[in-house]
């Protein structure tokens, strides 16, 4: 898979798309119908998947040393570190797991570690492991200069690719913002609502349908997903924390 090199950057006008290799100041010119093609270019593709029209344009950028390797593959040692990196400059507070916890995840199952290399640079990862059932997606980030690129979903259908080999199922709890991302994968969503034992009883939850209780947790099926529904929802339970997990089967 190939796609645009980091200093190559288009745009367009009203008629044209003007290409622009901003390290050697080449500068090029094209037709705007070209337009579907080159977002595609700058999310990655295989040449053998092009028409010929498609063809000719990527070989002509490719004479012009305008594309690099995209390659989505097991995370190496020598990165892990770098891996994180991404994670704390993009998810911040948002993290879920440390370094330290996922470390020792990386070296009992490195395989379920994946990270998005654009040549020889790391721009992406994604991380999990094995819980009971089902295999956990615990952090993805894709560093801010690579982003709406769609390599964070090239690097779930990865990361579903090596882990469907063992498991059924595939779980991720949902940041508030990868909400949309999730449902256009086609991850189907419950709602978790946490809270300290004794706040809530099963009986606060009768307009939905209980998929799984225990002591401070519900597990519910819902019928709307969306942020709006769920920052009601968070105000109707202001004393528990809520969260939508996504969940596919193979």
């Amino acid at each position: 898979m190939e796609t645009l090199k980091k200093q190559i950057k288009w745009r367009r006008d009203k008629r044209n798309l003007f290409i622009r290799d901003c390290k050697n100041s080449i500068d090029l010119k094209i037709s705007l119908e070209h337009e579907s093609f080159l977002k595609k270019l700058s999310c990655g593709v295989d040449l053998a998947d092009l028409n010929e029209t498609e063809k000719a344009i990527f070989l002509e950028f490719k004479k012009l040393d305008f594309l690099t390797n995209l390659k989505l593959k097991e995370l190496s040692p020598e990165d892990f570190h770098l891996g994180m990196k991404i994670l704390d400059n993009e998810l911040g507070a948002q993290r879920v797991r440390s370094s330290d916890f996922l470390m020792k995840k990386f070296k009992e199952c490195s395989e379920f570690f994946i990270g998005a290399y654009l040549g020889d640079q790391l721009v992406g990862i994604i991380c999990g492991f094995p819980r009971e059932d089902y295999l956990l997606i615990s952090e993805i980030a894709v560093d801010c200069r690579f982003q709406r690129r769609k390599f964070g979903e090239k690097l779930v259908k990865k990361f579903e690719k090596v882990g469907f080999r063992e498991y059924k199922k595939i779980n991720v709890g949902a940041l508030d913002n990868s909400i949309e991302f999730y449902k256009s994968l086609d991850y189907k969503p419950f709602l978790i609502i946490q809270f300290k034992n004794g706040t809530y009883n099963i009986e606060d939850f009768a307009d939905f349908e209980v998929i799984q209780f225990s002591k401070g947790c519900m597990e519910l099926r819902i019928k709307e997903c969306n942020l709006e529904n769920l920052e009601k929802l968070r105000k109707i339970y202001s004393k528990a924390n809520l969260q939508y997990i996504f969940t596919k089967n193979r």
